[in-house]
């Protein structure tokens, strides 16, 4: 959902709700954001029913090659040699905080 949305929403302007948001977060909502898509990208992994184009397309990046190299910038690993390495693990998904 868009940060403008969010900050309708709350009834702040965006710069508000952004600086709302990092002080109760401790990160801005775009990478927050990133965070969350990734968390769901290896939980699907994790479950092994799906390719990476289709874990692209149900997490909200652009493409293959866009999880592809953002999961590479968060974790060190691309999905296929984290694969190859041990099956990444998620519980974001199941057992929310």
């Amino acid at each position: 959902m868009p940060v403008n949305l969010l900050a309708n929403a709350a009834c702040l302007c965006r710069r508000q709700y952004e600086r709302v948001f990092r002080y109760t977060v401790g990160m801005n909502p775009k990478e927050y954001s990133r965070i969350v898509r990734f968390q769901k990208a290896m939980w699907l992994m994790q479950r092994g029913e799906k390719s990476f184009a289709a874990i692209a397309a149900e997490c909200g990046y652009s493409d293959q090659s866009h999880l592809i190299r953002n999961f590479k910038e968060l974790s060190g690993h691309t999905p296929e040699s984290l694969l190859k390495q041990h099956i990444p693990y998620s519980d974001m998904f199941t057992h929310p905080v």
